[in-house]
């Protein structure tokens, strides 16, 4: 057997797949869940030049209601809200990639004002308005990714498969890694005793 791409061990989606192997593909994404904010905190530093003003942020307001966003960005005095969807096993996979064919359905299913054309003009964080959106998906149509973003009113849509391979040898996100797993071994070795 040759070398595995992580993309194979949490994608689903593709026909064939034994029962085992769904089930350990879904539980290599939830731990896939767990840690990819914090991968995303170095990406968004070292490669995109934004600096997190605060993550998992509740405070924030959307049209006068509370709406939760995964990150506040700054870059060159501009201020960004972000959400990351990326779960690529959720739903059996049906909405790993993101397309013009499965946007509205993805609107329907994630019920986040986020993707509202009007987002951005009426949220407010800290009573401050913001300048723009960023999406993080796990994957999307290449041919399709300037059209998404008109759709959506997006700044920003960016591939957490393509963040994931970009920090391959990064130190900071090696250490991160290195970190999770050390916990999820310590859990299962003391399950293991």
């Amino acid at each position: 057997m040759g070398v595995v791409m992580f993309e194979e061990l949490v994608e689903l989606g593709e026909k064939g797949l034994s029962d085992e192997e769904v089930k350990a593909r879904n539980f290599r994404a939830k731990l896939l869940g767990l840690m990819y904010e914090d991968l995303l905190c170095v990406w968004f530093g070292e490669r995109g030049g934004y600096k997190v003003v605060e993550r998992d942020v509740r405070s924030g307001l959307y049209d006068g209601e509370r709406v939760a966003v995964d990150f506040i960005l700054e870059k060159d005095g501009r201020l960004y809200v972000v959400e990351a969807k990326c779960w690529p096993a959720y739903d059996g996979g049906r909405f790993k990639k993101l397309t013009l064919k499965n946007i509205d359905r993805v609107k329907r299913e994630f019920k986040t004002h986020f993707l509202n054309k009007d987002f951005v003009s009426k949220y407010r964080f800290k009573g401050r308005n913001v300048d723009g959106k960023i999406l993080v998906w796990w994957d999307v149509e290449e041919s399709e990714a300037e059209r998404i973003r008109d759709e959506l009113k997006l700044d920003g849509l960016i591939l957490l498969k393509r963040v994931l391979n970009e920090l391959k040898g990064d130190a900071y996100a090696e250490r991160i890694i290195r970190e999770y797993k050390e916990w999820a071994d310590q859990l299962f070795n003391a399950l293991l005793k």
